[in-house]
């Protein structure tokens, strides 16, 4: 059976995916990551997991730098969708293991390398959630085992082809961009951080940083979208836009949205958010190299200052 393209919409319930599982092009795909204490990879490997599920690892699939998971080579991408027997034609219902908070970045990853946005969806839910609904669970050695980045040969013809990462703002870019403000610039940009962090006021989890925000900068924590009971799953629409419109955000606005955050992971939530709240895939970016990057440096403009409020 086959599932056509307009039949699924950004998020997939847990009884609407465990209805698709046996389509032939609908796969689903593990994209857990998490900054410390646990390993997606790992527990993958050892399951339970969706059954026939793919691991997405986004820090092997991806631009190696000193700063973690930059968007990957078209050529690098193509072999591994080859690698895990992937086609443009297949629906991606990307997903995460338990308390997972950062699979927003498999997905964005996937999708803005160009598979295309009809086609990748996240699952309402955790593998934990698909599990108790009686989803088919694998356990044991995975049926799709992880590739690995340096297993692939990027000089053989690809099956799987693209247009390259989409949507990415980099460093220049972003200069430019703070420089001007937003009125000039056209781009509402928008900090996902902690607002500990985004004022400066605790230390980065990354040793060496600066602390504070690019100025002109708008914070919305990425965790305040999700609901606390169950991290897998958005709040519902009207709360979201309560979230944004406090951070300062005018989701009725025809600006643009650039969203960055401590390395271009959580960043993903809020772009997800964004749409889920009207706004249009296309004019929202990701600064990739995100904190990692402009606290990194020590000429790139910071602030510490509320603009809405007050000084800290």
């Amino acid at each position: 059976m086959k599932t056509n393209a307009l039949s699924l919409g950004q998020i997939v319930s847990i009884p609407e995916a465990i209805g698709l599982h046996s389509s032939e092009n609908v796969k689903f795909i593990d994209g857990s990551w998490f900054l410390k204490d646990r390993n997606g990879r790992e527990e993958f490997e050892q399951g339970p997991r969706i059954a026939g599920a793919r691991f997405f690892d986004i820090d092997d699939i991806a631009t190696k730098s000193r700063l973690p998971h930059m968007m990957p080579s078209m050529e690098l991408f193509s072999a591994a969708m080859d690698a895990m027997q992937l086609s443009k034609d297949d629906h991606f219902i990307i997903h995460g293991s338990k308390d997972c908070m950062f699979v927003h970045r498999a997905w964005f990853q996937i999708r803005n390398m160009g598979h295309g946005i009809e086609y990748c969806h996240l699952l309402d839910g955790s593998v934990e959630d698909w599990k108790n609904a009686g989803g088919p669970i694998e356990e044991g050695v995975p049926s799709n085992p992880p590739i690995s980045a340096s297993s692939l040969n990027l000089d053989q013809p690809k099956l799987y082809k693209g247009p390259g990462a989409l949507n990415i703002v980099d460093l220049e870019e972003m200069k430019e961009y703070i420089q001007l403000g937003e009125e000039k610039s056209g781009y509402q940009i928008i900090d996902a951080r902690s607002s500990d962090r985004f004022f400066g006021r605790v230390e980065e989890p990354r040793p060496g940083m600066r602390l504070g925000h690019m100025p002109g900068a708008k914070n919305v924590f990425f965790y305040d979208l999700l609901k606390p009971e169950n991290v897998s799953q958005f709040k519902p629409r009207e709360e979201l836009e309560k979230i944004f419109t406090k951070g300062g955000v005018d989701l009725s606005s025809k600006k643009k949205e650039i969203v960055s955050c401590g390395s271009g992971a959580t960043a993903c939530a809020v772009v997800a958010a964004l749409e889920l709240c009207g706004k249009d895939p296309n004019d929202i970016y990701v600064y990739d190299g995100s904190w990692s990057e402009w606290g990194s440096l020590p000429d790139t403009p910071i602030t510490k200052k509320d603009e809405l409020k007050n000084d800290y």
